[in-house]
């Protein structure tokens, strides 16, 4: 019997929206940030997040939007890691895949 973890997202959207950012989709452990320019997932640590930045993404903007959201959720106790990047890309059936990098 598997147990479904409670997700934050309520609390992990307000810290977002202080940062300026804005969840544009939420699936199962995925919360996509910025129109896909972040990606932030879940674990089974209750406060703990991994957060990719898309390959597509600025360096320069992704260090510094990275850090803002990494000290906000600090401030309520919440560890996000940095944990890479990723790729996303559209299938012909209009569903996407997502290839971390």
């Amino acid at each position: 019997m598997s147990e479904t973890l409670a997700r934050p997202l309520g609390l992990v959207t307000a810290l977002l929206a202080d940062c300026g950012l804005e969840v544009t989709y939420a699936y199962d452990d995925l919360v996509f940030v910025q129109h896909s320019a972040f990606l932030l997932q879940f674990t089974d640590e209750p406060k703990s997040l991994k957060m990719y930045i898309n390959t597509e993404c600025e360096q320069a903007v992704a260090e510094d939007v990275g850090r803002k959201i990494i000290d906000a959720h600090a401030e309520k106790a919440y560890s996000v890691m940095s944990a890479g990047k990723f790729t996303i890309t559209e299938n012909k059936d209009e569903t996407i895949n997502i290839e971390f990098v």
